[in-house]
């Protein structure tokens, strides 16, 4: 072989040498990037929180509750015109095309949006009816209040519903019943025997000695506390024949119960999970009261208050997710839509947002001086299509707490094996492309493209056999501290949508646990024993379960969802908050009150 072969096989050589130290330390630059917790100084970028950027971030700051409301208003109208297709963000578009009052989520919207100005709500009012006479079973309880409240919020008369039941209603699910029967009340409707004196009286005898209110449990629930605190907000006035001290003095305590419950990022926390919703809730009831949540010095933690802590939920499409870790949710976003607006109202003077103007003001389903539609008058409706059942929520793939790789790393042993190969492979490549003198500079580029994306793919993704799954969750005969025995049950909702007709969706199991395991570690050693999915939430901030194999939170009604039960209580704390006791008897039951229906 001459001098001159030799020289062009080393300089081969040698480049090849160089592209695959390069391609080594970019990729040891990229897994510390992966591996490196993050610097405690670091700034972190969220996906929700406010539209602001730059000079933007700065005049947010500074800008009025009435501002940041109205556009979160505006910007969800965007939101639902874009999600839905619609032709317009304009409300009386979105009412005519998209609402559909079949849905317990969408009535809000109707709700809000009567509440916030005068639209036409013919089309509104013939969709309801239409889908009253179609349901499969007479509405009840909450749901028949809720649905009997826009009625009359549009306008409309409560012609199409049971007068017994909706007398039967009030008080038959517990604290919710009486709260909606009262708004019932408040605005006129006749319900029997029942009186708005009477109802008060109800709620106040279901007053805890933390002054709140609450579902189950002995202490007051954010939530809860702030919707009664609504529901009585007209009897804290000194207007005629308006004000009651009782009542006026079961207010007072709530609210100092609601600013002893506020974080310190301005929001709220309900059952163990701070959350969205509690913030709007906190936000009507203060509104409904007289109090200025973005400047009352009860409200304001840190310089932070219930604003701040809602812009934190917000999506950067203007929807709002439930819980910080996640996506865009319906409930979310539509009381959120109804907390700008009870604002609102309450800043233009205007009363509390259950104090319904179409009934205030006389006026029917057309708004004077709205425009002429050609829509069937009510009186003269005919049915024309029936309510589409609900369909099953798609299984979820549970979420458990991360374990400890086999190298005592944290890294699984497949990817250090995986990234082996794939910079072995890497190196042949380029050996190869070495031998046929081809190492071009889009040649090596190619290459080194095609490592990175199987090395990115290999360290994002997470590959596990059932049996890795299972043992990770499992715990042996010795390392049990003790045994508790578990059950998940869907009684309120057996039967429907496919779910088992005997509302047994797992039946009672023995499940062994450690020294310091929760309530949530129980029911994923349970639930993946038995192959049932489950959907988690919160679990930094507490814990939450959304879904447990089909059946998840929101499939029956804005109130419904899983709750827990230990030795037949609920209670009130989060589910990976409450430590295991041996002996305990733990029931999941699904709801569609909040939990009044699963006492």
């Amino acid at each position: 072989m001459n001098r001159t072969n030799q020289r062009k096989i080393h300089l081969h050589v040698k480049s090849l040498r160089q592209r695959f130290a390069a391609l080594l330390l970019a990729f040891c630059c990229f897994a510390l990037t992966l591996c490196a917790p993050a610097s405690a100084g670091a700034a972190k970028v969220s996906s929700g929180g406010p539209i602001f950027s730059g000079a933007s971030a700065a005049a947010a700051k500074v800008s009025s509750g009435e501002a940041i409301a109205a556009e979160y208003f505006d910007g969800i109208l965007s939101y639902l015109a874009a999600a839905d297709k619609r032709s317009s963000a304009d409300p009386q578009v979105i009412l005519d095309e998209g609402c559909d009052p079949a849905s317990r989520l969408d009535l809000w919207y109707i709700f809000a949006l009567a509440q916030h100005d005068a639209y036409d709500f013919r089309a509104t009012a013939r969709a309801t009816r239409d889908s009253l006479l179609f349901l499969s079973s007479p509405l009840q309880g909450t749901t028949l209040q809720k649905y009997a409240l826009v009625s009359l919020a549009i306008g409309d008369d409560l012609s199409p519903y049971d007068p017994s039941l909706l007398a039967e209603s009030v008080g038959s699910q517990g604290i919710m019943s009486l709260v909606f029967g009262l708004h019932l009340l408040n605005n006129g409707a006749s319900l029997s025997s029942h009186t708005p004196q009477e109802t008060v009286r109800r709620i106040l005898a279901l007053r805890l000695a933390d002054g709140g209110w609450a579902i189950t449990g002995e202490f007051g629930d954010v939530d809860v506390t702030s919707m009664v605190v609504q529901a009585l907000a007209p009897y804290c006035r000194s207007a005629a024949g308006s004000s009651d001290a009782e009542a006026a003095a079961a207010i007072d305590g709530a609210i100092a119960l609601l600013s002893s419950r506020q974080n310190a990022d301005g929001g709220f926390t309900s059952y163990g999970s701070a959350n969205c919703e509690s913030c709007v809730q906190v936000l009507v009831a203060l509104s409904s009261v007289g109090i200025d949540a973005s400047s009352d010095a009860r409200f304001l933690k840190n310089g932070k208050s219930v604003f701040d802590a809602i812009a934190s939920y917000r999506m950067p499409d203007g929807s709002f997710r439930h819980i910080q870790s996640g996506e865009t949710n319906r409930t979310a976003t539509q009381q959120v839509f109804y907390g700008c607006v009870a604002y609102l109202r309450f800043l233009s003077g205007r009363p509390s947002l259950y104090e319904l103007d179409a009934v205030r003001e006389g006026r029917g389903l057309v708004p004077t001086g709205a425009p002429s539609a050609t829509v069937t008058p009510v009186a003269a409706l005919t049915p024309t299509a029936a309510v589409a059942s609900p369909t099953a929520a798609p299984a979820v793939s549970p979420a458990v707490p991360a374990k400890t790789g086999a190298n005592g790393s944290g890294i699984p042993p497949y990817r250090l094996i995986g990234t082996g190969v794939i910079i072995f492979l890497c190196g042949i490549a380029f050996a190869v492309l070495g031998a046929k003198k081809r190492l071009t500079k889009r040649n090596d580029l190619l290459a080194a493209f095609s490592a990175i994306v199987l090395l990115v793919l290999l360290w994002i993704v997470k590959i596990q056999t059932p049996s890795q799954y299972y043992a990770e969750l499992g715990v042996s005969e010795e390392e049990a501290a003790g045994v508790v025995t578990l059950s998940v049950r869907c009684d309120t909702v057996a039967g429907e949508n496919g779910l088992p007709a005997d509302g047994v969706i797992l039946a009672p199991v023995r499940v062994p646990f450690r020294e310091g395991d929760t309530v949530y570690n129980a029911l994923t050693v349970a639930a993946a024993s038995a192959g049932l999915p489950l959907d988690v939430g919160g679990l930094g901030t507490g814990g939450y379960i959304r879904g447990i194999g089909t059946l998840r939170e929101f499939d029956f009604g804005s109130l419904s969802g899983w709750m827990y039960y230990v030795n037949g209580e609920a209670p009130s704390e989060s589910c990976n908050s409450r430590r295991l006791a041996d002996g305990d008897v733990i029931e999941w039951r699904y709801t569609r009150d909040l939990g009044a229906d699963t006492e």
